[in-house]
């Protein structure tokens, strides 16, 4: 009869998933999991695998809280939805916010150097995520006379947008701030500003 975990897996993901976002999955050791999670890791094996294995928990509770937000905010806004989520990714953060990390899954992309096909799975999904919230917003945008565009514009500015805050969150990575993605975010948002329809 197999023991009853003594530990809170989502609390255990949760702590690992800030250690890979911060780190990234090659430089996040085992024990520097360890540390994170308070779990030796013959639990964390146990439990998970391996670390890939924990990894992949990680990133789907990742994407679990993005969707929240790109369903949630983004997906059922406008052009105003989208220009508040660039300025809130820009903005100044507490000093050990994850954030200035950038994004887990735009890391992973810069990170693994061997990624598998699960993590490309995942990473994947996570695009589309994205993508289809900006088509979404879009779509809102036009419905509500926002802007006029045909569907094949509609599709082409969300993979620009896509493109733009892949790019941003990318900056921030690798200059380990968000206000890195501030010239980014305000461009991006002249841009839209552009595709208004004028009375």
């Amino acid at each position: 009869m197999a023991r009853p975990r003594s530990f809170d897996e989502d609390t255990v993901v949760d702590a690992a998933m800030v250690a890979f976002w911060k780190t990234g999955f090659d430089d996040t050791p085992i024990n520097a999991l360890e540390t994170a999670t308070g779990i030796k890791r013959i639990s964390l094996y146990n439990a998970f695998g391996d670390k890939e294995g924990l990894f992949l928990a990680a990133l789907d509770r990742y994407h679990l809280g993005a969707q929240e937000v790109y369903d949630g905010m983004v997906a059922q806004g406008n052009l105003d939805a989208i220009q508040s989520l660039f300025t809130a990714m820009s903005a100044p953060a507490d000093l050990d916010a994850p954030a200035h990390a950038g994004c887990l899954m735009v890391n992973t992309v810069l990170d693994v150097r061997r990624a598998s096909d699960e993590v490309k799975e995942r990473i994947a999904g996570y695009r589309q995520l994205l993508r289809s919230s900006f088509v979404s917003a879009l779509r809102n945008a036009r419905s509500g006379g926002q802007m006029i565009a045909d569907d094949d514009l509609i599709e082409q500015r969300a993979t620009y947008l896509l493109g733009v805050l892949w790019g941003a969150l990318a900056m921030i990575r690798v200059e380990g701030k968000t206000t890195a993605a501030k010239d980014v975010a305000e461009i991006g948002n002249a841009v839209i500003d552009g595709w208004r329809s004028r009375a």
